[in-house]
């Protein structure tokens, strides 16, 4: 047995030597055999075949977990993008509402500035207008003639305003002994007053044309209204209480032509209409007395 043996190994050797295939069922061949099969190792084909199918294995398992945690990594990023563009839509939605808010507040604030711009025209036209009844029920206070003379040198634009807000009795007494041109002139145009604030615009223009046709020297100066000792004459003739309260309210029109009344005047009817217009508006005669006093 054991040079049959030999001859099989040494066989076995040599063919191994030159064919590797051959060697390899040569090797499955003995592995069959119940003693040979013992006397064989394991065959190296077997365990390179063994740790070729783990790397594979544990190389896939690899790729798999790479992929996973790619995949893994992307749904993260794309879950912030997300987030962070509805946070963005969120905030421009956010900056739109305050900008709509905002035109809103200034178109508010523009309607009440306008409402409250015209509630104080409102206030200051109905404040004038009170003035102009005031002036007008001194003038319907005093007698006609005196009246009279004066609306004789006012413009027709003033006399109209005034005479408007008089009742006719009054209007009647005062045109009867005014210059029966501008008498007439006034009664035509009396009858086509319009609103209270055309009136104050229209006598408000007159006045500034007579000035300056007054200051460019194209009127006389004996016709640019009283002189001053026909002031001073229809002023003193009045009660102090009625001069003070004439004056004040012509200081309101005309702060010129108040000053130049009270220059007009004697001492003693000054101090007496002063007296008066302290009782009536103390810090407005102190204004006067100041203006006189410095001019």
């Amino acid at each position: 047995m054991t040079p049959i043996l030999f001859t099989v190994v040494l066989l076995g050797v040599l063919l191994a030597l030159f064919n590797m295939n051959f060697r390899e069922s040569l090797i499955n061949f003995g592995e069959r055999i119940p003693i040979v099969r013992n006397w064989i190792p394991d065959s190296a084909s077997k365990v390179a075949s063994t740790e070729t199918d783990d790397s594979e294995i544990s190389a896939e398992e690899e790729e798999q977990k790479q992929r996973e945690s790619t995949e893994a990594t992307l749904k993260q990023l794309k879950e912030q993008v997300a987030e962070q563009e509805a946070q963005l839509a969120e905030a421009n939605k956010q900056v739109s509402e305050q900008a709509t808010k905002a035109q809103e507040l200034e178109q508010q604030l523009e309607a009440e500035k306008e409402q409250q711009t015209a509630v104080e025209q409102s206030e200051a036209q109905a404040a004038y207008q009170r003035e102009v009844k005031k002036l007008a029920q001194l003038y319907a206070g005093m007698s006609p003639s005196k009246a009279a003379a004066i609306f004789d040198k006012l413009t027709t634009e003033e006399a109209i305003q005034m005479l408007s807000v008089m009742n006719n009795e009054s209007k009647a007494a005062i045109l009867e002994k005014m210059d029966a041109q501008k008498a007439a002139d006034i009664s035509i145009m009396l009858k086509d007053v319009n609103s209270s604030e055309d009136l104050a615009i229209a006598a408000l223009q007159s006045r500034l044309k007579k000035e300056a046709a007054e200051e460019a020297g194209s009127t006389p100066s004996a016709s640019t209204g009283l002189t001053d000792t026909q002031l001073s004459q229809t002023f003193s003739s009045l009660p102090a209480e009625s001069a003070a309260k004439l004056i004040v309210q012509t200081y309101k029109i005309s702060p010129d032509k108040a000053l130049r009344i009270l220059k007009a005047v004697g001492d003693s009817t000054r101090s007496s209409i002063l007296e008066e217009m302290m009782k009536a508006d103390e810090q407005l005669s102190v204004k006067i007395m100041n203006q006189l006093v410095t001019k």
